[in-house]
């Protein structure tokens, strides 16, 4: 059913330990590559996934200390390829000077993996692209600017005759949460 997520970014666990595993201790905790196999191995359809649903769901896999940004590609990337994210905190800064501060390169099973240190639970709008020259910034068109590669937004936001604003692209990112953007080529 991997053909069925497009790009899926998963943001994990953010500060608590999932109820029932009080034994489980902070240094023997999941690889954060463990997320990414078990979202190939998933049989969830993105037809099942509301954009942007917020789930406690991969959180049991991450440190619970530090969120993770778990993106897996279906169409044909090659490998090396980064996929860059923004996260932004305010409606001032939502698309403002856009710089896309996190960044991971896609592996052969097409997967990138972002740890997100630092991120405090509330309100956050995501944007994410793929890089497709490496040139590290998002190319626009030169008709009305559109962006040349794979773009999307947290909550479903899109960008049609204008850009998503913060309240359209917002999300609650609490403790454990496991934020869901699904981009298309």
């Amino acid at each position: 059913m991997r053909g069925l997520l497009g790009i899926g970014v998963l943001i994990a666990g953010l500060g608590v330990t999932p109820a029932g595993s009080a034994d489980m201790a902070a240094t023997e905790v999941t690889p954060v590559e463990i997320i990414a196999d078990d979202i190939i191995a998933s049989d969830i359809a993105a037809d099942d996934i509301v954009a942007g649903t917020v789930v406690n769901l991969f959180s049991v896999y991450a440190d619970p200390l530090i969120p993770v940004a778990a993106i897996q590609t279906t169409f044909d990337v090659v490998p090396g390829k980064a996929i860059r994210l923004a996260v932004y905190d305010s409606e001032e800064a939502f698309l403002e000077n856009a710089r896309a501060k996190h960044q991971a390169p896609v592996d052969a099973r097409g997967l990138a993996v972002l740890p997100l240190a630092g991120l405090e639970p509330g309100e956050y709008a995501f944007a994410v692209y793929l890089d497709l020259n490496g040139d590290g910034k998002l190319n626009r068109g030169k008709f009305l600017g559109r962006p040349k590669e794979p773009v999307a937004f947290s909550n479903g936001a899109k960008a049609k005759l204008r850009k998503p604003r913060y309240d359209e692209a917002k999300v609650t990112v609490e403790p454990g949460s496991v934020v869901v953007i699904t981009l298309n080529d």
